[in-house]
């Protein structure tokens, strides 16, 4: 009897498992959204997500501090597509939380899909509702080094 070909066992494979053909969504290196602010993130097996956040916006001048810099911490599913979660402390006090999917497009690229919400201090209970901001945000992987905010825009999809 003849050994089956590879490409069967290979064909039945991607039938069973569909995540061995596919690959999966992996969040480790630069992600930016069209206002120029990036992500660069390293996953770890733990399920752990660190990294740093650069805004190119702001609310307030100053409040994200002088270079608009933040350390990230979150937390990862480990699916193909996994869910996440990340929050950074601002300078300022504030704090910027990302809940989102890491998702596979047919081309084989990877996004980031995020909902997010930054909390701002307020003096008062009289000033809480304007303490909360909501919004989302699509990130791109980055594929390369990028020098300057011009050389990010031209890498808008």
């Amino acid at each position: 009897m003849a050994a089956p070909s590879p490409c069967i066992v290979l064909f039945i494979l991607a039938l069973v498992v569909p995540g061995i053909s596919a690959g999966r969504c992996n969040m480790t290196g630069t992600w930016w959204n069209v206002l120029g602010s990036t992500f660069s993130l390293s996953e770890a097996e733990n399920s752990s997500l660190s990294g740093r956040y650069q805004t190119a916006v702001e609310a307030v001048a100053g409040e994200a501090g002088p270079d608009g810099l933040a350390p990230v911490i979150g937390i990862r599913h480990s699916g193909r597509e996994p869910t996440f979660s990340m929050s950074t402390l601002w300078a300022g006090g504030s704090i910027t939380s990302w809940v989102g999917q890491c998702l596979m497009q047919e081309d084989g690229n990877q996004v980031l899909k995020t909902t997010w919400l930054l909390r701002s201090p307020v003096a008062n209970l009289e000033e809480d509702w304007k303490s909360t901001r909501i919004g989302q945000d699509t990130f791109y992987r980055i594929a390369k080094d990028v020098q300057s905010k011009d050389e990010l825009q031209s890498l808008k999809p």
